[in-house]
C-alpha cells in the first residue's frame, strides 16, 4: 500500500503538468483572435497589422478577430477593406488618436489596409484562406 501511495504524488504532478502544456499549446478560441494594427507612431508614415507575437499578417484562416488599432497621430489613419468584395469595412478618422477595437468576420479572399491621408505610401494586404 505504501508503495502506491508514494505513486500516486507523481502521476497527479504528471497529470496537472500535461493539462498546462496542452492548455498552453492549443490554439486561441475563434472568439478570441486578435491582430494589432499600428499606424503613424511619432508622426511617421508607417502603418502595420500584425499578430499578438509581433509577426506581420500575411495569410490567416478565415473568421472573426478582433482588430486593435492603435492610432498615434492626427496625421494618418487605419482603414481596412476588402479587394475581393471591393467594400470598406472600417475606417479610422484621420484626426483621431488613441485606440479602438473592431470585431470583424473575415471570409475568403483578399484584404488590403492603408491611411486615407497616405494610401500610396502607407499601405499592406493579406489573404484569407478558408
Amino acid at each position: 500500500m505504501p508503495i502506491i501511495a508514494a505513486m500516486r504524488k507523481p502521476l497527479v504532478l504528471l497529470v496537472v503538468a500535461l493539462a498546462a502544456v496542452l492548455a498552453a499549446a492549443a490554439p486561441a478560441s475563434p472568439q478570441n483572435r486578435e491582430l494589432i494594427a499600428k499606424v503613424g507612431l511619432h508622426d511617421a508614415y508607417r502603418i502595420s497589422l500584425t499578430l499578438p507575437n509581433g509577426r506581420p499578417v500575411r495569410s490567416i484562416p478565415a473568421g472573426t478577430y478582433v482588430f486593435v488599432v492603435h492610432d498615434y497621430s492626427k496625421l494618418h489613419n487605419f482603414a481596412l477593406g476588402s479587394v475581393t468584395q471591393n467594400r470598406r469595412i472600417f475606417t479610422g478618422g484621420i484626426a483621431f488618436v488613441g485606440t479602438r477595437t473592431y470585431r470583424v468576420k473575415l471570409t475568403p479572399g483578399s484584404y488590403a489596409y492603408a491611411c486615407s491621408a497616405h494610401p500610396t505610401t502607407m499601405h499592406g494586404a493579406f489573404t484569407v484562406t478558408p
